[in-house]
């Protein structure tokens, strides 16, 4: 799985908020209003961040406490299944993205929106809050990239393990069930 990479969710950021202000300039050029989530979307927004936050806490705890034992020389169980943490950490991952898709799209509303409106209009201020609630979700996201790590194997491929010798049965014989000729 690859890591997140902060380029990439700049560049996401950046067409999002191009097409977000494009979408708002030819809105309001048509009379509608701008494309901007209401406030309690970000109630959503933090709750879902919560969430992947928590679970990203869980799969740390539980490296920490493998971890532990293994340094005490015990074997410990593991509570959690190894792809339960692959799924927090695609669940941080695509929570970056969407943050920064969501942030960036407000804030291409903003660009528009701020030259003609007051910071204190209703548009204004739910753009703010959903650049704010996409920040947190980009950050979470790297967060819980850092809480998903897994510890190197203590015997990778190719280094310890004995080679096993190659047999060699001998030569193949030219009759048999294969060439038909029983």
């Amino acid at each position: 799985m690859s890591r997140l990479s902060v380029l990439r969710l700049l560049i996401i950021g950046a067409v999002a908020a191009l097409v977000g202000f494009i979408t708002t300039v030819y809105l309001s050029a048509h009379g509608m209003g701008s494309p901007v989530l209401p406030r309690t979307s970000l109630v959503t927004l933090l709750g879902i961040a919560l969430i992947v936050l928590t679970l990203g806490l869980m799969v740390w705890r539980d490296q920490r406490r493998i971890a532990t034992a293994a340094a005490k020389g015990r074997r410990s169980q593991r509570s959690l299944h190894p792809l339960h943490a692959v799924r927090v950490l695609t669940a941080g991952q695509a929570g970056a993205y969407a943050g920064a898709l969501i942030a960036g799209w407000h804030a291409g509303i903003l660009g528009d929106l701020v030259p003609a409106a007051a910071l204190t209009a209703p548009n204004v201020n739910s753009s703010l809050l959903m650049i704010t609630g996409g920040t947190i979700w980009v950050i979470i996201g790297f967060v819980v990239e850092l809480l998903c790590r897994i510890p190197p194997d203590e015997n990778p491929p190719g280094e310890g393990r004995r080679r096993e010798p190659e047999r060699n049965t001998g030569p193949i014989p030219e009759e048999g069930y294969a060439r038909g000729t029983h």
